[in-house]
């Protein structure tokens, strides 16, 4: 990237710019300190039951929300060196275009639209169970209000910044793309996959926090929980697959044809050997053969299959745990 490039800096990350601390220590910090006040008011009422576990970790469920916007945009950002190693454009042009998206993704109206939406929703929605999980006491449910409109803020400008990302690459496809032989990991296309599986594994981390809290929330669990929660997983899986899907087309489209391309000399040097075998000949096929199998090897995705499962796993560790306190 560019000295001279604008970076974006997602909203989070301008917020919490007044602690001088590293970002995520900052943002957590900052919860950290909301659940003490909250943990304090509730031990200044006498016989309160707060469900201190139940918040705490809330609390922590919105912190990872904050850390977890600001290390995607840093992700999708450090693939800007990338792009020119798979997009046939003029590397200025690229990077305008990119840091443009970004911007999109990260900063204007629509974040933080969808985080005043997303907020509204969940304190309607979440009221009554914050009546029922405090004391009867007006300070702290008030106060509760108060932070978990703030949280579901940050939530919904998250959700907004990962459902602009899933689009981002699939526009990459009105580009002219350039799909290596040689693909190596954490590099070219690579980066890409590489850079959504980073970020799928955040927001696993957030999904599993929000599972942590259901458990321990004086509710029984059900099995419209599970199906919920299968929901959430897919919903995650669906934005590391979704971005990838027309790359992916590409891919498969230029390892086909070049398959079909090579198949003609494959069948010259056979036809060849078949007529005189002699030893020069029959070198040439066995390389041709060993070329043929590199190409087969090619992927056709920008990722490979470690890891996909380690997103897969990482999705089904929060389902487990749900199934086995609805069990047990």
């Amino acid at each position: 990237m560019n000295k001279s490039q604008t970076l974006v800096s997602s909203y989070p990350e301008q917020i919490f710019r007044f602690i001088p601390l590293s970002r995520w220590l900052s943002i957590l910090l900052f919860w950290e300190i909301i659940y003490s006040i909250d943990y304090l008011i509730v031990r200044s009422i006498p016989s309160a039951n707060g469900n201190a576990l139940v918040f705490a970790l809330l609390t922590f469920f919105f912190a990872s929300i904050c850390i977890g916007t600001v290390y995607c945009s840093k992700v999708l950002q450090n693939l800007t060196p990338h792009l020119p190693l798979f997009i046939d454009e003029p590397v200025e042009a690229l990077q305008l275009y990119f840091q443009k998206e970004l911007k999109n993704c990260y900063n204007g109206f629509f974040p933080i639209g969808s985080g005043l939406l997303c907020a509204g929703i969940a304190l309607l929605s979440f009221h009554s169970f914050i009546i029922e999980l405090s004391p009867p006491d007006t300070s702290i449910i008030f106060f509760r209000s108060t932070y978990i409109f703030i949280g579901f803020f940050f939530l919904g400008m998250a959700l907004w910044a990962l459902l602009y990302a899933i689009k981002i690459p699939n526009d990459f496809t009105r580009f002219k793309i350039r799909v290596n032989t040689h693909q190596f990991a954490g590099n070219g296309l690579q980066a890409l996959g590489s850079a959504y599986l980073k970020m799928s594994l955040s927001v696993s981390v957030a999904f599993l926090l929000i599972v942590l809290t259901a458990l321990v929330t004086p509710y029984s669990l059900n099995l419209i929980v599970l199906v919920w929660l299968s929901i959430g997983a897919l919903m995650i899986f669906g934005f590391f697959i979704l971005p990838q899907l027309g790359i992916h087309r590409i891919m498969s489209n230029e390892k086909s044809q070049r398959m079909r391309t090579f198949s003609h000399h494959l069948e010259e040097a056979m036809d060849k050997s078949l007529k005189d075998p002699t030893s020069e000949n029959m070198q040439r096929l066995r390389e041709l053969f060993e070329l043929q199998q590199h190409l087969s090897n090619m992927n056709e995705w920008p990722f490979d299959a470690n890891s996909l499962w380690q997103l897969i796993s990482a999705l089904l560790i929060p389902i487990a745990l749900t199934l086995l306190e609805i069990l047990f």
